[in-house]
């Protein structure tokens, strides 16, 4: 996408596609049928299945969440790619990378940068040239798993924005960052050689980690290597290349329910769902 990065309507409603398909899906979607809610009469027959789906959103669809955990999800995501905007702006004012473009198609360019982060693998700028805390925040984004289903879904009170917030967080560290490390080590050692090597700076631990990083979220990111146009990743080694293909397996299988989620109860666990809340 660094050919395109000048193309700034272009940028723009790409970063808005990226976002509404995957990490504000849910926030678009709620948006969606509260918007149909409002649009339709009140003695519509389609008021009563909308007005369901606001009210009981998992009993329905794993992507589709109460209105509290919604706008958090909303506020998660706009503080982090606002900050990864803002980083990129201002810590790279003097780098002529990122500089080359003129302010009013720089701003999207970051917005589309920011934006693909987390999934799309495209980049506007080469991230090897770009400042160190901007790769590290974009690191940190692509570790984010925002919309994981975990176990003991019974658990996630989601009328507590705060409770349901903490265990997100719990589960992130729990099921998640062990892997990213454990791949990150096993391929350090791998490739400790090349990476103690002062004449190759493109082998590096924190290149290592995004790589693997980026892996384990399915992004597509990647430093690079200067003399190759493949990912960094291109240049390691047979052991380290399947651990790699690990990480990726493991990271995209991370989203499936470890249980029965509540929107694809069986009929019977449905009506002891319902006996438990008292409708029956």
């Amino acid at each position: 996408m660094i050919s395109f990065r000048d193309a700034k309507w272009p940028m723009i409603w790409m970063s808005f596609l990226a976002f509404a398909g995957n990490t504000l899906y849910p926030v678009f979607l709620r948006l969606v049928i509260w918007t149909l809610s409002k649009w339709f009469p009140k003695q519509s027959s389609t008021q009563e299945p909308l007005s369901f789906l606001l009210q009981h959103p998992r009993r329905c669809y794993t992507l589709l969440f109460p209105s509290g955990p919604t706008w958090i999800l909303f506020a998660i995501i706009f503080a982090l790619n606002f900050v990864d905007v803002l980083l990129i702006i201002v810590l790279d004012l003097h780098n002529p990378e990122v500089t080359s473009l003129p302010l009013s198609a720089r701003i999207p360019a970051a917005i589309f940068q920011a934006a693909s982060a987390r999934h799309t693998g495209t980049a506007t700028f080469n991230l090897a040239n770009i400042n160190p805390a901007v790769q590290l925040s974009l690191l940190v984004m692509m570790c984010i798993s925002s919309l994981g289903i975990y176990e003991h879904e019974e658990s996630l009170n989601e009328k507590n924005g705060k409770h349901y917030l903490k265990t997100h967080m719990k589960n992130q560290l729990s099921f998640d960052l062990w892997y990213i490390f454990l791949g990150t080590i096993c391929i350090c050692i791998a490739e400790s050689t090349r990476i103690a090597d002062v004449n190759e700076p493109a082998f590096s631990v924190f290149s290592v980690l995004f790589e693997v990083t980026s892996a384990y979220g399915n992004v597509g990111l990647s430093l690079g290597y200067p003399t190759v146009a493949t990912s960094l990743c291109g240049m390691f080694g047979t052991f380290s290349k399947v651990v790699i293909c690990l990480v990726m397996i493991r990271g995209r299988h991370r989203g499936l329910p470890y249980a029965l989620d509540r929107a694809i109860m069986l009929p019977d666990e449905s009506v002891i769902e319902h006996s438990r809340d008292g409708v029956f």
